[in-house]
C-alpha cells in the first residue's frame, strides 16, 4: 500500500520543532494508506485533485466505505453510516471546473490543484467532461498567442460551469478596463465560432486574485460580472422542478447525483403538511422548491446576492412552491434569533459551505427546538465538531447517509438527520 500526499490535506499544526508537530486526522489521512499502488503511471498533478480516479469505481467505493468506518471509529461518532451511495457518473461528471492561470515565457499555463510538477500548459482531468477539455485546450492556445497577451497576464482563473447540455465560460481577471474588455470580446467571438456547447461567456472582476475564484464569497454587486455574449443566467431541471440561476451562484458540481440527494433529503425529513421547513443557505432554492409541496410553508434564507434573488424568481417556474418565502440575510446566530419563533412543528435543513456554519448558528437553531434537523456536510472533516455542538444543544444522530458526490476525489457529501435526544 502506498500513500499519496495531497497539498492542503493532512495539515500539520504546531511549532517548527518536529517533536511538537502533530498530524491532524482527516478523512484523507485515513483513506490515503488504503490506496493501492497505481498499476500504471499517474501524473502527480492529477492525483492532487483526483487521487482515486485511477481506481475501478467499485474499488473506490469499497475504500471510501472502509475509510468512513475508520473515521467514525476514530472520532467515536454516534450512529452507523449507511453504505456510500454511488454516483451514476463516476468520471467526467463535473459541471463546474476551474483552472488557475500562470503566464510563463509567452505561454499561458492552466493549472489543476496547486500546479505542482505541472510542466505542460494543460493537463486533462478524468473528472471533467470532454467538452470542458476541448474548451480549455482551445482557450489555452488562443491566450498564448501574442494578440491576447493582455488578457493572459491579467487572468486569475478560467472557469466553466453549467450542466450536461450547455456551459458558460467565466474569465476571472484582476482588472477591468476598456482595452482588456475589447480583447475579451474578440476572444469570446472566437469561442462562439468554435463548435462546442458554450452558450455564454462572462468576465468577472477579482482584483485580489484570491483562491476562492467564485464559490466561497459570492458577490452581491453584479457590476463585478460583465456578459460577453449569450444568456445572462444558467438553467437546470431536477425531477419536476426548474431552476434558473446566476453564473456566480453556487451549484452542485455533480448534476447526476442531485436527484438522489433530493430524494434522500425528502426521505430523511419526511415532510408533513402540518410542518414548516426552514432552509438555511438555500442558494437558488434547490431544496426549497423541491420539498415545498410536502410542507405547510417553507422559509429559505441566504445572504443578499444573485442566488437568493434567483430563489425568489424561481417561484414562477415551480407552481408547487407558492408556499415558499425567501429572506436575504447573512446567516449568523443573530439572524436565527431574530427569526419569528416557531409556531407548530418546524424542521430545519442546513446546507452550509464547506467551512460550515458561523459560530453560534447551531446553538441558535437548537433554541428553536425543531423536531428534525437535516445537516448536509460537503466535507467529512467538519462532522465531529458539528456533532458535538448538536449534542450540546440536546440533539442526537438519527440517520447518516453518505453520498459520493465527488467520485475520484477523497471526499464525500454526508446527510445527517438530528432529532431531539429526549424524544
Amino acid at each position: 500500500m502506498a500513500k499519496h500526499p495531497a497539498p492542503g490535506l493532512g495539515k500539520i499544526k504546531g511549532k517548527s520543532s518536529i517533536a511538537s508537530k502533530q498530524t491532524v486526522v482527516s478523512f484523507f489521512n485515513i483513506l490515503s494508506p488504503l490506496l493501492p499502488e497505481p498499476t500504471r503511471p499517474v501524473a502527480q498533478s492529477i492525483t492532487q485533485t483526483a487521487p482515486l480516479a485511477h481506481l475501478d469505481y467499485h474499488e473506490e467505493l469499497e475504500l471510501k466505505n472502509k475509510a468512513l468506518d475508520l473515521f467514525w471509529k476514530h472520532f467515536q461518532l454516534p450512529g452507523t453510516p449507511t453504505p456510500v451511495c454511488g454516483s451514476p457518473k463516476s468520471r467526467r461528471y463535473r459541471t463546474t471546473s476551474k483552472r488557475r492561470t500562470s503566464y510563463r515565457g509567452n505561454t499561458l499555463f492552466l493549472m489543476s490543484g496547486d500546479g505542482t510538477a505541472q510542466n505542460k500548459p494543460f493537463l486533462e482531468s478524468p473528472l471533467e467532461p470532454k467538452e470542458h477539455t476541448r474548451t480549455y485546450v482551445f482557450l489555452q492556445k488562443k491566450l498564448s498567442e501574442a494578440p491576447f497577451k493582455l488578457v493572459a497576464t491579467h487572468l486569475n482563473y478560467l472557469i466553466i460551469r453549467g450542466n450536461y447540455r450547455e456551459q458558460a465560460v467565466i474569465f476571472n481577471v484582476d482588472t477591468m478596463n476598456g482595452p482588456l474588455v475589447r480583447k475579451l470580446k474578440i476572444l469570446a467571438g472566437h469561442l462562439q465560432n468554435m463548435k462546442t456547447t458554450t452558450s455564454a461567456a462572462f468576465v468577472y472582476l477579482d482584483p485580489s486574485g484570491s483562491d476562492y475564484y467564485l464559490e466561497e464569497r459570492q458577490p452581491a454587486n453584479l457590476l463585478l460580472l460583465k456578459k460577453l455574449f449569450g444568456k445572462g443566467n444558467l438553467f437546470v431541471a431536477h425531477d419536476n422542478c426548474k431552476y434558473v440561476y446566476h453564473p456566480t451562484s453556487f451549484s452542485q458540481v455533480n448534476e447526476a447525483m442531485v436527484p438522489l440527494m433530493l430524494d434522500t433529503a425528502r426521505r430523511q425529513l419526511e415532510p408533513s403538511a402540518d410542518e414548516k421547513l426552514v432552509d438555511l443557505y438555500c442558494g437558488y432554492g434547490l431544496f426549497s422548491h423541491h420539498l415545498a409541496p410536502g410542507y405547510r410553508a417553507v422559509l429559505g434564507v441566504d445572504a443578499e446576492g444573485p442566488s437568493i434573488r434567483s430563489a425568489i424568481l424561481n417561484k414562477k417556474h415551480n407552481t408547487g412552491s407558492s408556499n415558499c418565502r425567501f429572506l436575504a440575510s447573512r446567516i449568523s446566530e443573530k439572524t436565527i434569533d431574530d427569526l419569528k419563533p416557531a409556531t407548530g412543528k418546524e424542521s430545519i435543513l442546513l446546507d452550509p459551505p464547506r467551512k460550515g456554519p458561523a459560530e453560534g448558528v447551531i446553538a441558535a437553531l437548537c433554541r428553536r427546538s425543531p423536531q428534525k434537523v437535516l445537516h448536509i456536510f460537503c466535507g467529512v472533516n467538519q462532522i465531529p465538531e458539528s456533532v458535538k455542538m448538536w449534542q450540546l444543544g440536546g440533539y442526537e444522530v438519527s440517520q447518516i447517509v453518505p453520498l459520493d458526490m465527488f467520485p475520484g476525489s477523497a471526499n464525500l457529501e454526508i446527510l445527517i438527520l438530528f432529532t431531539p435526544a429526549d424524544r
